[in-house]
């Protein structure tokens, strides 16, 4: 992958927290804390976070998570969970825009695949992390090829992180996607000055593009 493949990145969460992510930016997880907010994270997801370090750096509960694509099994899982107690509806979500210039913040750290993977994963500057992604991969429509092993490793690639220090600042959010003119109206309710952006593909609910 090279700098110019990543247009933007991606970070999805509940329509209800948009209005304080707008301003107090993107935050980590240990920095929401205190942010009340609707999370729509795994627990046994977080519990794996909890106990991971990035050499040199921080722990991974002390960096904002965004994907170079949020059409991935995390979106998969969120909609589509067999525990339906934890899904949440598309129309409830939203996957805001963030402008690729925050790869240039100090710190950025770049996995090859999900960092909260059984396998843990590799972390590089960002300098070092992007030519060492597929970009095929990650913005590949399905993760679903070849044998089930091949499938498990081309779904933890797809989900490469682009772990940002603390918090991503509001400045670097250029607009959101929504599942459905219905969500775009709640979402403009919320944050009308936010570029919105219908896009059913993102959230499995239509066709590419």
């Amino acid at each position: 992958m090279e700098r110019a493949d990543v247009s933007e990145l991606h970070f999805m969460t509940a329509l209800v927290n948009v209005p304080s992510i707008l301003r107090l930016g993107i935050l980590s997880h240990d920095a929401s804390r205190t942010v009340p907010h609707s999370s729509i994270a795994s627990a046994a997801v977080q519990e794996r976070r909890a106990k991971r370090t990035i050499p040199g750096g921080l722990r991974l509960h002390q960096y904002a998570n965004l994907y170079l694509s949020a059409r991935n099994a995390m979106m998969y899982l969120v909609l589509f969970n067999p525990d339906v107690t934890m899904r949440v509806p598309s129309d409830d979500l939203t996957v805001l825009r963030v402008r690729s210039e925050v790869l240039e913040e100090p710190g950025v750290v770049i996995t090859d695949i999900n960092a909260a993977a059984d396998e843990e994963p590799r972390w590089h500057t960002a300098g070092e992390g992007l030519p060492r992604l597929n970009a095929g991969e990650i913005f590949a429509g399905s993760w679903n090829h070849g044998d089930f092993w091949e499938k498990i490793r081309r779904k933890q690639r797809m989900m490469a992180e682009v772990l940002v220090p603390h918090r991503v600042r509001p400045e670097f959010i250029s607009g959101a996607y929504v599942a459905s003119d219905a969500s775009a109206v709640a979402l403009s309710a919320l944050a009308p000055t936010l570029a919105l952006e219908v896009h059913p593909y993102m959230f499995f609910r239509g066709p590419r593009p």
